[in-house]
């Protein structure tokens, strides 16, 4: 799996495009992918703190994971509905 590969699945299972970052934007309060020098890495953006962080070698094994870790957090999905009544 590749990054486009990654997008192609996360528009399909209906994420928010809100609650994540496949390029150099790094959103607050997102899931963000990105490449260094050292291989790609995976962590979550919230008010400029990049936490969670994961680094893999191969695109393919960030990628895994990056699908992994949204499927794993129903608050990602378009259609996700608070508990709460306001």
């Amino acid at each position: 799996m590749d990054k486009k590969d990654l997008r192609e699945i996360l528009i399909k299972e209906n994420f928010k495009p809100s609650a994540y970052s496949l390029n150099d934007a790094i959103k607050d309060e997102a899931l963000c992918l990105r490449k260094d020098d050292r291989g790609w890495y995976v962590f979550y953006s919230e008010r400029g703190l990049q936490t969670a962080k994961q680094y893999f070698e191969s695109e393919s094994d960030a990628c895994e994971f990056f699908v992994d870790e949204m499927r794993d957090d129903p608050t990602t999905k378009e259609n996700w509905k608070s508990g709460f009544n306001m």
